[in-house]
């Protein structure tokens, strides 16, 4: 099977591949939200902005967005503005992994998602079904977090890659989701900054060049 990276923005690399996962963008959020009636800020928390510089440093020649692109149907100017944005950013093949927040996506953007995306040993798909197979299985749509605490006290949800029993569950790349908590397995830290293994596991390799990768599978 393929070797699996972990990037600390919450995206898993494939060296072998040269292809970047990423899960659970949610473009277009806070305006979803407002369209729906909640009164909350309207920003983007950052989210294009993380996803562009992550392509600028793996330099991918293939993306693989692992389901709910964005976050509503029907999108305003603003969201629409959002996804284009970032779509227009991939370098190279893009593949689509259809999510529960993406059923329009054909319509709205003129984008076809497909069910999964295979490579040596491994299936990709979102994580709403999780499909019966002997193969490595890599998704998102649970948004990992655990809980951690500092000396003072203060405590915080942090997003992680997830890995158990022949599964790997990506954190979410939006700013705004609070998290599924997690246990067992191996648990890696995504800060932003680094990756942090939060529980005994066998890899601890970095890649060669990109120091801030850390193997998980």
């Amino acid at each position: 099977m393929v070797k699996l990276f972990a990037h600390p923005s919450g995206a898993l690399y494939i060296p072998e591949e040269e292809t970047a996962l990423i899960a659970d963008l949610h473009l277009g959020y806070a305006w979803a939200q407002r369209r729906r009636g909640q009164l909350g800020p309207v920003a983007d928390g950052g989210s294009v902005e993380k996803f562009l510089a992550t392509l600028a440093e793996l330099s991918p020649k293939r993306v693989v967005l692992l389901g709910d692109l964005y976050h509503a149907p029907r999108p305003s100017a603003a969201e629409r503005e959002q996804v284009e944005r970032a779509l227009d950013a991939v370098r190279g093949e893009l593949v689509i992994v259809r999510g529960n927040h993406d059923r329009a996506l054909l319509r709205d953007f003129g984008k076809a998602p497909v069910p999964e995306w295979r490579t040596d040993g491994l299936i990709a798909v979102h994580g709403d079904r999780v499909p019966e197979t002997n193969d490595f299985v890599v998704m998102g749509h649970l948004h990992p977090v655990v809980k951690v605490r500092d000396a003072a006290g203060a405590s915080r949800r942090v997003p992680v890659f997830w890995v158990k029993d022949r599964q790997a569950v990506l954190p979410a790349f939006t700013p705004f989701s609070s998290g599924c908590p997690v246990r067992g397995g191996s648990i890696f830290a995504a800060t932003g900054t680094r990756v942090v293994a939060l529980t005994p596991q066998s890899f601890q390799d970095s890649l060669v060049g990109l120091p801030s990768l850390v193997r998980i599978a």
